[in-house]
C-alpha cells in the first residue's frame, strides 16, 4: 500500500525541506511589537531597565508580578517598598486602586509610565493626561529633567517613534514637575500621597530597550527611577497588566509561540489530514474478525461449583468425590473398589508405591464418610486433602 504514495511523500518532504531552508537564510525582520514586557529583548521590550534594577537598587529584593495589584498588597504590612508598572496601558479596577492608594498611604512609593491610566486613580490624584499636541513635527522628541541636579545641558531625544504623553492638568499643590519636553510641556510628576507618592510619568517608551540603546538614553531612564527612596527593601515589577494573568507553558503553546515550530506542526497536521483523506477509498474491503469459540469449562465448573457450595450439601460432594476416586484407582490399577478393607489397602500400597500409613489412613476416611449421613465442613476438608495428596502421588 505504501508503494502507490512514495511520490507522494517524497513531494510532502521536498517542500517541507524548501520551507525551511528559505526560513532559515531570509532576513530577520525586526519585532516593532509594543510589549513594554521584561523577558523581551525586542526594541519595545523592557528587559534592560528590569535587568539594570538590581544595580540601581543593589539592596532591593527585585520580584516580578504576575498578579493583579490587590492579590499583591492587599492586607500588606510593607514599609519602603516600591511597585513599578510600565505599561500601554493601566486598566486598574476600583478594588486594585483602592488597594494602591493605601499602599502609597503606608509609606511606600508607587512609579508609573503609561499611556492611559484608568479614570478613577486619575481623578483621585487630580491630574490628566493627553497625546503630544505638535503631531506635525518631525518623528522625534527630546526631554529632561526639570531638577538642575538632573537636568542635562542637552535634551535627551529620541528617535524612530514619538514619546507622545503629556499632562494637561495636575494639582499644582500636590504636584511636583520632574520632567518636560522640549515644548516645557510636562511629562513627569511626583504627587505625594500620605507617606509615600507616586511618580506618574506619561512616556512610557522612554524605558524601553530602543530608548535605553540610543546615545546616552540609558541615564535618563536610570535617573528617572533614581527618584524612588533608594533606601527600599523591596521592588515589585508588574507584568499582569501587559498581558494579564499569566498562562500555563504547555508543550502546544511552546511549539505555537515559536515560527518555525509552528509552521511544522502545522505542516504536519495538513499532511496528515491529506493522508486521512486518501486513506478513506480502502484497496480491499475489510476483512471482518472472526472471534474464537470460547471455553467455558471454567466458568461451568464454577457454576456447578457455586451450587454445592450455596446448598451446603457436604455429603453428597464427599460421595462424588469417592466415586471419582475409585474409578481412578479401578482404571488407573486394575483393582476392584468393592471392598475397602485392609487387603484392600496392603494391594494398593504395593500398587501405588504410597506409604502404607497414608493409605491406611485414606481408606479408613473413606470408609468412615460411606458410613455417615452427615458431613462437617472440616471433615470434608480433610477428605478432600488426603484424595488430593493420593492423586499427586499416584500419579
Amino acid at each position: 500500500m505504501l508503494k502507490g504514495y512514495k511520490r507522494y511523500y517524497f513531494f510532502i518532504l521536498v517542500l517541507v525541506v524548501l520551507y525551511f531552508v528559505a526560513q532559515y537564510y531570509k532576513p530577520k525582520e525586526t519585532d516593532w511589537r509594543l510589549t513594554l514586557a521584561a523577558k523581551d529583548k525586542i526594541p519595545y521590550g523592557t528587559f534592560i531597565v528590569y535587568d539594570q534594577l538590581k544595580s540601581l537598587f543593589p539592596n532591593a529584593v527585585i520580584k516580578k508580578t504576575t498578579q493583579p495589584v490587590y492579590n499583591i498588597v492587599n492586607n500588606s504590612k510593607d514599609k519602603h517598598t516600591a511597585y513599578i508598572l510600565v505599561e500601554r496601558q493601566l486598566p486598574l479596577t476600583e478594588t486594585d486602586e483602592n488597594e494602591l492608594l493605601n499602599y502609597v498611604l503606608d509609606g511606600n512609593d508607587v512609579f508609573i509610565a503609561a499611556f492611559d491610566i484608568s479614570e478613577h486613580l486619575r481623578d483621585t490624584l487630580k491630574f490628566k493626561t493627553e497625546d503630544f499636541s505638535h503631531f506635525l513635527q518631525a518623528d522625534s522628541v527630546s526631554l529632561n529633567f526639570v531638577n538642575p541636579l538632573m537636568k542635562q545641558d542637552t535634551n535627551y531625544r529620541f528617535y524612530r517613534n514619538r514619546i507622545d504623553g503629556i499632562f494637561s492638568k495636575f494639582d499644582t499643590l500636590s504636584t511636583i514637575v520632574l520632567g518636560t519636553n522640549q515644548y516645557k510641556e510636562v511629562n513627569f510628576i511626583k504627587i505625594r500621597f500620605g507617606g509615600g507618592a507616586f511618580y506618574i510619568h506619561a512616556a512610557p517608551l522612554c524605558f524601553s530597550n530602543y530608548f535605553m540603546l540610543h546615545q546616552n538614553n540609558a541615564e535618563y531612564t536610570a535617573k528617572a527611577l533614581s527618584y524612588i527612596d533608594p533606601a527600599v527593601t523591596h521592588i515589585y515589577w508588574d507584568e499582569y497588566y501587559k498581558t494579564g494573568a499569566a498562562t500555563s507553558d504547555t508543550p502546544l503553546r511552546f511549539l505555537l509561540n515559536n515560527e518555525f515550530l509552528s509552521w511544522a506542526y502545522y505542516i504536519t497536521l495538513f499532511t496528515m489530514i491529506l493522508f486521512v483523506l486518501f486513506e478513506m477509498k480502502r484497496r480491499q474491503r475489510p476483512i471482518p474478525v472472526v472471534e474464537p469459540l470460547k471455553n467455558t469449562s471454567l466458568e461451568f465448573v464454577q457454576t456447578v461449583g457455586n451450587v454445592y457450595f450455596n446448598k451446603k450439601d457436604n455429603l453428597n460432594i464427599a460421595h462424588k468425590k469417592i466415586s471419582y476416586l475409585k474409578e481412578f484407582i479401578r482404571t488407573r490399577f486394575y483393582l476392584s473398589s468393592a471392598q475397602w478393607n485392609d487387603e484392600f489397602a496392603e494391594l494398593l500400597t504395593k500398587k501405588t508405591g504410597i506409604s502404607e500409613k497414608e493409605i491406611r489412613e485414606l481408606v479408613k476416611k473413606v470408609v468412615s464418610v460411606q458410613n455417615s449421613t452427615y458431613v462437617i465442613d472440616e471433615e470434608l476438608i480433610n477428605l478432600n486433602r488426603l484424595i488430593e495428596n493420593f492423586y499427586t502421588k499416584a500419579r
